[in-house]
């Protein structure tokens, strides 16, 4: 309980205005309005004795009456207007601000959810399916925790408030009386504690349930080129149907509990209108109980209906919400692979690199990916990385921008460790092409600018033509402002790829890596690429992962990785001449190129 009050308060604190609102309005807004049900009981008892009943609202009208030289009647009844109507605007006035703070804590849960995961590294991303994650930054927070997270909270505060001042206007009026009313309580009380283990098994189970249907969705619309071109669009639809049936089947079970309890709740708070009825008019027979008072605790009873029903939901919307955080507080628990806690580097980098006895291997795994690992490249040099699939070249590079840190040894950029500088800092002089481009749901422009600033239409049109896209630029409707559809669907592997290689350039980086970004590429358009990317490349650091022969031969140095480490090193002509690994690896795509 107390994890989840701190994870709320985080978000609360910056917004004490808001609560200070609702905290002091509230209980004025309560107080005026149950003092309504007292008036009226006021009213009748004077039509009925003419005897003026003593409460200090009643006794304030009279002297103003008396004062204007109004009867007790119509000071009352211009009492119970300015009351309602004062109620009224103060009841409009917090709800209003109820309201803006559902939809501002919904904004901030979903953005702070977001910010937290891509804070994370690739052990997570391996834990939490894409499906899973989206049910929790979606249903999760708008569904489970927006209305919850202030309405019904402060519904609570505003319920038990009307509940207290309820009770002890009716208690003023006939203590007996009261307690049979007041039955009710202890009941509800039992009846929470009793199905609140129940109502979490069924929340946690719906969840897990949206979670599989919504990660099903997201894997069939993202893999439909292949669903298509094997056919399966009949198994997918079946895997689709049963995945939607569970997710119907915990949805309608959750429901009829919370029905079943919500009901509960009301029918038998309900009961207390019973009690009212037969106690109190046996009292106004034979205990002298006025006939004004009756109706006073009729009115409150039936005022305490909706409060016990607020409570009621917010027990049961409190174990919803609960199972809710605790999916969140799951996802922040999970620490980051990389922190940021580096100073911000104030000179121009020059881009020589250090690798002094690097490892890396994921927690918990028995095998090293990178194995003591020591190499320098120089600032301004074109280095490759070689080896077979499976060696960790793309580790190795993945350490240089910190998506992941080395387990063990150090790397340097200018002489300094990564972790001395900001993420931020280091970022944007490293430019980065993954062996996958990956594309976004937006415009060409949009994708190479990706929300930088300072980044003008002739840098895009450099970076357009370093990176051989300007042909193709000519076939798109909208120029640089064509959409280019979910993941890139509307251009071809081809164009992804040196559109991911413009987005890199654009940002004229220091450092730049190529993981095998040219493999989509038509002989022609890769001998015109490295062309052009030759020409640019004195000018930074370009760390190249390739096996094309073209390429290599280019290289001021190349290093050949096998099973984490480095086996071979040197120029090109060395390694051939040595006859190694590497002379193996390279004839064997000299005579693929061949062949193709």
């Amino acid at each position: 309980m107390l994890d989840k009050i701190k994870w709320f308060w985080k978000y609360y604190r910056d917004y004490p205005g808001v609560i200070a609102i609702l905290l002091i309005l509230t209980p004025i807004q309560v107080a005026l309005q149950v003092t309504i049900p007292r008036l009226i009981g006021s009213t009748i008892n004077i039509m009925e004795s003419e005897e003026t009943d003593p409460f200090w609202l009643t006794d304030l009208l009279e002297s103003l009456g008396n004062r204007f030289d109004l009867d007790s009647i119509t000071a009352y009844g211009i009492g119970f207007i300015i009351l309602g109507f004062v109620s009224h605007v103060l009841y409009a006035y917090f709800q209003s601000w109820r309201a803006w703070m559902n939809l501002k804590l919904e904004w901030l849960f979903r953005q702070g959810a977001f910010d937290n995961i891509t804070e994370k590294g690739p052990d997570f991303f391996n834990k939490f399916r894409t499906g899973d994650l989206v049910t929790r930054m979606t249903d999760d927070v708008a569904e489970k925790l927006s209305w919850f997270a202030c309405s019904g909270i402060f519904r609570l505060y505003e319920a038990t408030l009307a509940v207290v001042f309820i009770i002890v206007m009716m208690s003023t009026i006939d203590p007996i009386l009261t307690l049979w009313t007041a039955g009710p309580l202890p009941v509800l009380i039992v009846i929470f504690f009793i199905s609140s283990s129940l109502l979490d098994k069924r929340y946690e189970y719906l969840q897990k349930k949206i979670s599989g249907f919504n990660d099903i969705m997201e894997s069939c619309f993202s893999g439909v080129r292949v669903v298509k071109s094997y056919v399966r669009e009949n198994a997918q639809m079946k895997k689709f149907n049963e995945a939607a049936q569970e997710r119907r089947k915990a949805e309608i079970s959750a429901v009829k509990v919370t029905t079943f309890i919500d009901s509960l709740y009301n029918y038998i708070w309900q009961f207390g209108v019973v009690v009212v009825l037969v106690a109190g008019g046996y009292r106004v027979l034979y205990s002298g109980l006025s006939i004004g008072d009756l109706a006073t605790f009729v009115y409150y009873v039936t005022w305490l209906v909706f409060p016990m029903f607020d409570i009621g939901q917010f027990l049961v919307k409190s174990r919803q919400s609960a199972v809710s955080i605790n999916r969140l507080l799951e996802l922040e628990k999970v620490p980051p692979m990389v922190a940021d806690n580096g100073a911000h580097n104030n000179g121009d980098l020059q881009g020589s690199i250090k690798y002094d006895n690097v490892m890396f291997e994921f927690p918990d795994s028995e095998r090293s990916i990178i194995n003591d690992i020591s190499f320098e490249i120089e600032a301004g040099q074109t280095v490759a990385f070689v080896g077979r699939v499976g060696s960790g070249k793309s580790w190795l590079m993945n350490m240089l921008p910190r998506l992941v840190d080395p387990t063990g040894g150090t790397i340097k950029l200018d002489d300094r460790e990564l972790q001395q500088f900001t993420l931020s800092d280091l970022r944007r002089n490293i430019g980065y092409v993954p062996q996958e481009p990956v594309l976004f749901s937006d415009t060409i422009r949009n994708n190479i600018v990706f929300g930088r600033d300072g980044i003008s239409d002739s840098l895009i049109e450099w970076a357009i033509e370093v990176s051989q896209l300007s042909e193709d630029m000519k076939t798109f409707p909208k120029g640089l402002d064509t959409p280019i559809g979910t993941r890139g669907m509307a251009i071809s592997g081809g164009q992804k790829q040196r559109l991911a290689l413009a987005r890199a350039l654009v940002g004229k980086p220091k450092v730049l890596i190529l993981d095998d970004c040219t493999s989509a590429l038509d002989s022609k358009t890769e001998a015109a690429l490295w062309g052009r990317l030759h020409e640019v490349m004195p000018e930074m650091t370009s760390i190249l992962i390739t096996h094309r022969p073209d390429t290599l031969e280019r290289a001021d140095n190349i290093f050949v990785l096998d099973d984490g480490k480095i086996a071979e090193t040197g120029t090109h002509r060395d390694l051939m001449s040595d006859d190694g690994l590497y002379a193996r690896i390279y004839r064997r795509y000299q005579l693929e190129e061949a062949v193709n």
